[in-house]
């Protein structure tokens, strides 16, 4: 999508696990293209994508994708963010950082007093989150997978629960692992995902652009 945008990729990280949760994050781009959403890129800099493979920083220093689409009368616009800070569902005061995040549009905020030093906090507010994606590079082990359903309950409880899609189409909250499981792996995300409305993905590294290829999307859930 960048090359045929002709926007460069830019990130001065040179680790594998870097490299890897970028090329997650193109691939949930990639999932919106398919499903008929107009996905353009903003924020370039210096006609530079500039991912934000950090926690830290002010966003408006990154690059992020705009996902929009038509029904009727009415126009739906997203934002595809990488590493933002979200409240949680229970508590106002805590937040974690998902790797990738689906959220309505201009909702960042900035918190001045979570600092000692007065340094600014960028957030969203919970109810300003659509979805989530989790990355790890890793081979998925047991407690990688159970930790995961801790952070849904965080900020995503509903999907603890059979949810049924409506109006335009985002990814469930997914797990996004670069290894192959074995078959204690394949058990649990098998109960997980019959029990939750989640995806948990693995061996990603080898097999990432046909999971997210135009043929495979009614395999993925969604909300």
């Amino acid at each position: 999508y960048l090359r045929k945008n002709s926007s460069a990729i830019y990130n001065n990280s040179k680790r594998i696990s870097d490299f890897f949760e970028m090329a997650c994050y193109n691939n949930i781009v990639r999932f919106y293209e398919n499903s008929g959403y107009d996905v353009s890129i903003q924020n370039l800099k210096r006609n530079k994508f500039n991912y934000k493979c950090t926690t830290a920083g002010n966003p408006d220093n990154y690059s992020y994708f705009e996902a929009k689409m038509k029904i009727g009368k009415l126009e739906y616009k997203y934002e595809i963010r990488h590493n933002i800070n979200v409240q949680s569902y229970h508590n106002k005061d805590t937040y974690t950082t998902p790797d990738i995040s689906i959220l309505k549009p201009n909702s960042i905020l900035i918190d001045n007093d979570f600092y000692e030093t007065k340094m600014k906090y960028y957030y969203v507010k919970n109810s300003s989150i659509i979805s989530f994606c989790e990355v790890k590079n890793f081979n998925p082990f047991p407690e990688l997978l159970f930790n995961f359903i801790g952070v849904v309950n965080e900020l995503r409880p509903n999907l603890l629960r059979k949810v049924r899609s409506s109006g335009t189409s985002h990814i469930a909250t997914s797990l996004m692992i670069s290894g192959k499981s074995n078959n204690h792996a394949d058990r649990i995300i098998n109960n997980l995902q019959s029990r939750y409305h989640i995806n948990i993905l693995c061996d990603l590294f080898n097999i990432g652009g046909a999971t997210f290829g135009r043929l495979s999307l009614r395999r993925l859930k969604t909300v």
